[in-house]
């Protein structure tokens, strides 16, 4: 279902599309490799209203070689795996690498901070699971307890070699077909959370825990420490396909579980996680919720919580799905 109405929102809304595309190219002319001819640097950037992006190029001016690097994604992810070309690692074009590396990607960062590793571990970890009775996917994202104030960085990238490299190539698939030696990971945090953090009050609390959220985010405290235990993402468990999209609805604290109404426009209908905050185990109900829901002075309006059990109205179905929250737990940390 969820297929068929992207498709046809896609569908209808190619004019519209195609209109909001607009894009912009700078050319420089330097001798940037000091052999005395001039080469030239060509940057093309294209935004829309789901992706953006673009490349950067430099022509040698002596053996006229076009070098690129590629920097493109949607606003669905927050990260940008970016392949570097075999030619561009030989020694005698390390200047033209420095300068196309300055010219698309944001600050180098020698290791990934506790939002990324949150990403990377749970893209790693990622388990699609079909036959399962109750969820249709889970990972096992990992941070520590961090006993500092949660913040979340400017964009940056880190380098990627060896292992790590063949890890992520995984992850995001291969766009080339030559080797390559290096990549670069760009990491693209949403400015609207980074500011929403600097005065967020906790939703909902017991007695060990307070969680919190943002647009697209959600962590919790114990004390004075801090982790995150879900961040909406493409590459873990799905994203609105624009930022400015609220992702993060409804949240339930139940014990050490954790319970989240992620949106995922355009789809007319959204999705129910369970998190374990321990764990950190993240699952996602099978089950499509739809929003012809009841509604009560709580604003409770997507699921509720009664008598032990989650329930919500499943989409096309006329009666409410029930499910106990032992069995909804109990699965979770079976994994």
């Amino acid at each position: 279902m969820k297929k068929s109405i992207l498709f046809l929102i896609i569908l209808v809304g190619l004019p519209q599309l195609a209109m909001a595309q607009q894009y912009k190219i700078d050319t420089t002319v330097v001798d940037f490799n000091k052999d005395t001819v001039l080469d030239t640097l060509i940057n093309y950037y294209e935004y829309g209203s789901a992706c953006s992006g673009g490349d950067a190029s430099i022509i040698n001016g002596k053996t006229k070689e076009k070098l690129t690097l590629y920097n493109e994604g949607c606003y669905s992810s927050f990260t940008r795996f970016i392949r570097v070309p075999t030619a561009l690692n030989l020694e005698t074009n390390a200047p033209f690498l420095k300068v196309l590396k300055d010219t698309i990607l944001p600050k180098k960062r020698g290791r990934p901070d506790s939002s990324l590793n949150w990403l990377l571990s749970g893209s790693l970890s990622l388990k699609v699971v079909e036959e399962h009775p109750l969820f249709d996917r889970i990972a096992v994202p990992k941070t520590n307890w961090i006993p500092n104030e949660l913040t979340l960085p400017e964009p940056y990238y880190i380098t990627a070699s060896g292992d790590s490299l063949q890890k992520l190539d995984h992850v995001y698939g291969s766009n080339f077909n030559e080797e390559h030696a290096i990549a670069f990971l760009a990491y693209y945090p949403i400015a609207d959370s980074r500011a929403q953090l600097a005065n967020l009050t906790p939703i909902i609390k017991n007695t060990e825990y307070e969680i919190y959220k943002t647009s697209h985010c959600v962590f919790v405290k114990k004390g004075k420490t801090y982790k995150w235990l879900f961040i909406s993402d493409s590459d873990v468990m799905g994203a609105p396909d624009r930022h400015s999209w609220q992702a993060i609805n409804q949240i339930q604290l139940i014990d050490n579980y954790v319970i989240i109404h992620q949106d995922v426009p355009p789809d007319n209908v959204y999705n129910i996680q369970i998190v374990n905050i321990e764990t950190q185990k993240v699952a996602r109900l099978k089950f499509e919720p739809s929003y012809n829901n009841w509604s009560d002075e709580r604003g409770m309006d997507t699921f509720k919580i009664l008598e032990n059990e989650l329930i919500f109205t499943e989409y096309g179905k006329p009666e409410p799905k029930k499910i106990p929250l032992k069995e909804i737990f109990e699965a979770l940390d079976q994994f």
